[in-house]
């Protein structure tokens, strides 16, 4: 830990955001880390340092790690493998044949094909098989063609590393990625087949999260150990569409890499996991500053929480450098 001016930071700014973030009444956990230096950290709503918060879709960008690992470690050949493959037993009588086109590399950037999540994960996760279910879905575009967010893109990606290492994903993650890296998932649900859900519900506490953000700032490496490959990190963090100047808020040009949120935001480079209703790790590389949040984790899809954690972001934290 370090004084914010110590690293460079005003700590009038910082205050005026967590005034600001306590104001919301939504956030329970603000984090800000600059030069590897927890600066300030508050917690609201009754949580604490010491308390596990569900972090939703943040989820992914540790799924994606795993790939990384498991690309690395040779259990996955290569992202540009068939996913059918590893679930020959679900093909059927009738089955669009597209469903054999399907990557990996699909799955890590949300191009599988089906209908965005909202519009049919309740149904599936309320089955005894979701995978099942999952490839019963209608594919609404060819595979690769157009990024459809969904969850159970994700959850087949669980399945897969479950499947190839043999170990269920929390316990290929406490082996080979948190376990590693120092941090503790303190519970992860999984399915009625026992694979950990691959798109959200992990719990987790806000300082862990930060960890995650430090080691891919630092590409791959933490405790002196290359946990993730360098190549991953870098390949994780690349644009994977053409953005035409939109913007949501005050995060511009945003786009997409492998489970993982690239965008600009005050002119400043950033990558990000976001969990649904503001459970955000969001980097800065060339600042060095991670920033962690956690809010109200019951809500609908169509919550207001998260833009106004990223404008206290962008007009004070971001301005307290």
């Amino acid at each position: 830990e370090s004084l914010p001016v110590t690293q460079g930071m005003d700590q009038k700014m910082l205050d005026s955001a967590y005034y600001f973030a306590e104001k919301l009444g939504f956030v329970d956990g603000l984090l800000v880390v600059k030069n590897g230096y927890l600066v300030a950290e508050e917690y609201y709503n009754g949580y604490t340092r010491n308390t596990a918060h569900q972090i939703w879709s943040d989820t992914k960008s540790f799924m994606s790690a795993m790939i990384g690992i498991a690309l690395s470690n040779g259990l996955i050949e290569s992202i540009d493998k068939k996913v059918l493959d590893y679930f020959p037993e679900y093909v059927y009588e009738g089955m669009d044949p597209r469903f054999h086109d399907i990557t990996i590399r699909h799955l890590l950037t949300m191009r599988m094909g089906i209908d965005k999540e909202e519009n049919n994960l309740i149904p599936v996760v309320q089955t005894n098989d979701w995978i099942r279910e999952t490839f019963k879905l209608p594919l609404l575009f060819d595979p690769g063609q157009k990024f459809s967010y969904n969850s159970l893109e994700t959850h087949l990606l669980s399945a897969i590393i479950t499947r190839e290492s043999g170990l269920t994903a929390l316990e290929f993650a406490v082996t080979y990625l948190t376990g590693p890296m120092g941090i503790e998932i303190i519970s992860w649900n999984h399915d009625p087949l026992g694979y950990n859900v691959g798109g959200y519900d992990i719990y987790m506490k806000p300082y862990d999260m930060a960890v995650l953000g430090y080691m891919y700032q630092n590409r791959g490496i933490i405790n002196n150990m290359q946990v993730v490959p360098k190549e991953w990190i870098d390949a994780s963090l690349t644009r994977s569409w053409i953005n035409n100047g939109i913007a949501w808020g005050p995060l511009t040009d945003y786009n997409y890499g492998y489970l993982w949120w690239l965008g600009k935001m005050n002119g400043h480079e950033l990558f990000m996991a976001l969990g649904m209703g503001g459970q955000y790790i969001i980097n800065f590389p060339e600042l060095d500053l991670i920033i962690v949040t956690t809010s109200n984790k019951d809500i609908s899809w169509d919550n207001d929480q998260e833009l106004p954690i990223l404008e206290i972001v962008s007009k004070y934290i971001l301005e307290a450098i």
